[in-house]
């Protein structure tokens, strides 16, 4: 990201001493530590899926659909 300044001074003394601060970000480390991720029902064979009501992604070890036509398993290891 960057951070563009710019500093207009009509006095003789010209600009004051200026700091700026960039924000920084963290990379995550592992897909846990994610800010949109509920990792809560993790277990061997677990899915990725995203649910909307939560807006995140979930895991489960099971996945269907509503109307009942698709069931993924990720099975038990």
């Amino acid at each position: 990201m960057a951070v563009t300044a710019k500093i207009n001074s009509n006095t003789s003394a010209g600009p004051q001493r200026v700091s700026v601060t960039v924000p920084s970000a963290t990379a995550a480390q592992t897909f846990k530590a994610l800010n949109d991720v509920n990792v809560t029902s993790l277990e061997d064979g677990a899915l990725i899926q995203y649910d909307a009501a939560s807006d995140k992604f979930i895991t489960k070890t099971t996945i269907e659909t509503t109307t009942g036509s698709l069931k993924i398993t990720g099975g038990n290891f």
